[in-house]
Parts: structure tokens; C-alpha cells; sequence
């Protein structure tokens, strides 16, 4: 009977670990599900059998290539909702744990209305979020996250197709 205990509580350990192995960004997405002015949706796996998302113009085409297994998208309607605009991405953002770390560009002309927050290494990933600001509170905020094994091979790129969301 000890044993039975001792296996049962092991599985219930094991099974716990395996519940938690899900992104520990839910967290941004469920904390605003549901909120007034938050239209959130995402693509599963088999919504996207091959990715190769080019990110360049014409010839200048660089991509995100590899397993992605899915895409999450947040936008938030500052004029619907109870946050300003610029409270609701610094929420968003403080929900994350902090072994994500932001992308700092060290180019010159560095994009204050977008910021990307990653998990992984160098240039391959697990995850990529990116975080579309807007000057104007008022304005929408977006966040389109993307999760998987993944390398970006131009971030900078990666960060003006994200904030093409709010020229739309």
C-alpha cells in the first residue's frame, strides 16, 4: 500500500511538471482575456503546417524560418477598455517572467512604439513577443506573440511588420 502512495504521488509530481511546461506567458494573455476593449485569437499548429513568414520588401526579404507551432495575437482598445493604452502594454510586459529578455537594438535608428521581448538564445528562439506601442494613448495596442523553435534572422525587420499593425 506504501508503494501505491509512493507511485501515485510521484505521477501527481510528474503530472504537475508536465501542466507547467506550458508558456509561462499565458499569464499576459489570460489576465486580459475576456477584458473589455481585448480581442485576442490565436493559430495552432495545424493552422500553420510550413512557416517561412517573410518579413522584407521585394529583394531585401529576410524570415522567420522554422517549427512554430503557434501564433497569439492581442490587440487592446484603449477607448473600450479601463487601462490607458501605455498602462495596458506595461502591464502586459511586467507579466512576463524575467528570464524573458528584451531585444535591445543597437542601431541608431531604434523603434520606440515597438518593443520585443524574447526566450531563448542568441538567435534561436522559443519565443517572440512583440509589443506595438503607439504615441497617442488613445490609439490601439497590439501584441502578436509567436512560439516554437525558431530563428530570426533580422529582428529589425521582425519589429516593423509588428508595428504595421497599427497602421492599419
Amino acid at each position: 500500500m506504501k508503494t501505491i502512495k509512493i507511485t501515485l504521488a510521484a505521477i501527481i509530481i510528474v503530472a504537475s511538471q508536465f501542466a507547467n511546461a506550458q508558456s509561462k506567458s499565458e499569464k499576459m494573455y489570460d489576465t486580459f482575456s475576456g477584458n473589455d476593449g481585448v480581442l485576442s485569437f490565436s493559430f495552432s499548429k495545424s493552422m500553420i503546417d510550413a512557416i517561412d513568414l517573410d518579413l522584407g520588401d521585394d529583394d531585401d526579404e529576410k524570415n522567420v524560418t522554422g517549427d512554430l507551432n503557434r501564433i497569439r495575437f492581442m490587440s487592446y482598445n484603449p477607448e473600450k477598455g479601463n487601462l490607458t493604452g501605455s498602462d495596458f502594454i506595461k502591464k502586459a510586459i511586467k507579466l512576463l517572467p524575467s528570464q524573458y529578455k528584451k531585444f535591445e537594438d543597437e542601431s541608431e535608428d531604434d523603434d520606440e512604439d515597438v518593443e520585443i521581448w524574447l526566450l531563448g538564445k542568441k538567435k534561436k528562439f522559443t519565443e517572440c513577443h512583440v509589443f506595438v506601442k503607439n504615441d497617442d494613448d488613445h490609439q490601439m495596442r497590439f501584441i502578436v506573440s509567436f512560439y516554437g523553435d525558431f530563428t530570426v534572422n533580422d529582428l529589425k525587420n521582425l519589429r516593423e511588420k509588428g508595428k504595421g499593425f497599427s497602421d492599419n
